[in-house]
């Protein structure tokens, strides 16, 4: 048993023999290394070991395929049952856009779901993936560009409920260098170079741009999740003793004086904790969504504002009334504003006036663009043309979700995130009749406001360039 294997051996605890390990392996280099390192253990110690492959189908057919073959070619070369899940092609980027999520997000929530879904189906002890010290690292670079709180700047836990990650100590050279050793190879996925996502932007040019100018930026950015995990901790029992919630009728309740009376940043917490507790009862009738939380900055907003009569805050409705605080799982308003359109290909077509408040239906001619300049089609191939009642929309991004407008929907103008308001010039009013949000696979793409005088104002993000 060489360190690696040891160090995994270590991560697993004492009692291994006839425990039920699941590894999700991607035929990647971490879990390939990870899936060997097992796979020796088991000789020595005697656990039994199952391996999930999760085809998100978000890349090419032929490269998914690819990798889900190398993977079952490795299990059954180190004679490992492998169980293959496959997800539709599309349903990860359909999902994404409805719910106003990143496709890598919502990829993570499938994945996951699949693995507690195996691992329950198998009767697995521990559910293993492969993160690693990089990937820790990663995490707190776009948490830290993101504005996250204290909470969310602390390290990758090791351990989560049955989740174990037995390879966080390690880098990524760590894993080449076994992989090395053991003579194995690995699947690349293409998608890893492309930084137009955030993990690949602080991957490929960040983290270079660190260690040439701050050698010791690793182990300072270790230190502040360290400090961060401390102030989390600390915050979230001051939370619990201070601002309790009160459990009534499918809500969370808090007496207003109670709530006011705590610094802000308990209320914020108070806040979050409430989001937790509300997703835990609902994790079991949609485990995709369990973990959703409202942005901070609207939070935050709402809070300055001494909260509203009612914010909606993503995935919870924050509300104050009849001097209680409550907060209650987000609810579809009634038919005439719960118009979304799911539109997943090049085509032509009519929505209702009487869905947006509109005396004209609102025609939509939806055509795909070639990629610009012969690169990979991305965000800025997204435009839309307003010819009378017409929105004529070209772009290389499937599916789009056309949807009401909601209080906090950010359209990316100029590197930033910003509401229509902020956009418009300052003192600009538009009289309109509905305002309607378009989101791709990566947010907001563009916003419609369809005005009382029958004219329409189309805001896209590529226009920003």
């Amino acid at each position: 048993m060489n360190s690696f294997e040891a160090s995994i051996s270590a991560a697993l605890g004492e009692k291994k023999a006839g425990k039920i390990f699941l590894a999700a392996v991607s035929g990647g280099a971490d879990s390939t290394a990870m899936l060997a390192g097992l796979a020796e253990l088991r000789k020595e110690v005697g656990l039994i070991l199952h391996v999930v492959h999760v085809e998100h189908g978000i890349r090419p057919a032929g490269e998914s395929r690819g990798d889900a073959d190398a993977v079952d070619e490795l299990c059954k070369k180190l004679d490992v049952p492998c169980q293959r899940v496959t997800i539709p092609q599309g349903k990860i980027a359909g999902f994404a856009v409805k719910h106003g999520m990143g496709i890598e997000a919502a990829a993570r929530a499938f994945r996951y779901r699949s693995l507690i879904r195996e691992g329950r189906r198998i009767g697995a002890d521990w559910v293993l993936t492969a993160h690693t010290r990089d990937d820790a690292l990663e995490n707190l670079l776009m948490r830290i560009l993101r504005g996250s709180g204290p909470a969310g700047l602390t390290i990758i836990p090791r351990q989560r409920g049955k989740i174990l990650r037995p390879i966080l100590d390690f880098s990524r050279q760590d894993i080449l260098a076994y992989l090395k050793e053991r003579g194995l190879s690995y699947r690349i996925d293409s998608t890893n170079t492309d930084i137009h996502f955030l993990r690949n932007k602080v991957r490929c040019k960040l983290i270079p741009l660190l260690d040439e100018y701050f050698p010791s930026w690793k182990t300072s950015i270790l230190a502040l999740a360290e400090t961060q995990s401390l102030a989390a901790d600390f915050l979230a029992a001051e939370t619990e003793k201070n601002l309790p919630w009160e459990k009534e009728n499918g809500l969370l309740k808090m007496r207003e004086a109670v709530f006011f009376g705590a610094h802000q940043i308990l209320q914020e917490e108070a806040i979050f904790a409430g989001v937790d507790k509300l997703a835990a009862e609902t994790a079991g009738k949609n485990p995709v969504l369990h973990g959703a939380a409202p942005r901070r900055a609207a939070l935050r907003s709402a809070l300055k504002e001494g909260v509203p009569p009612r914010t909606d805050l993503g995935p919870v409705c924050l509300k104050r009334q009849n001097g209680f605080i409550t907060l209650s799982n987000a609810k579809p308003a009634g038919k005439k504003s719960d118009f979304s359109l799911l539109i997943k290909e090049a085509g032509s077509l009519s929505i209702k006036g009487s869905l947006l408040g509109m005396k004209k239906p609102l025609e939509l001619i939806i055509g795909k663009t070639p990629p610009l300049g012969g690169q990979k089609e991305t965000e800025k191939s997204f435009m839309a043309l307003v010819k009378d009642n017409t929105v004529e929309i070209k772009t290389g991004l499937f599916p789009l979700l056309f949807r009401k407008h909601r209080e906090g929907d950010r359209l990316l103008w100029g590197g930033h995130k910003r509401s229509l308001s902020d956009i418009l010039p300052k003192g600009t009013r538009l009289p309109c009749l509905c305002v309607i949000t378009v989101c791709d696979i990566n947010g907001t793409a563009a916003v419609i406001a369809a005005g009382k005088d029958g004219n329409i104002l189309a805001i896209n993000r590529a226009a920003a360039d």
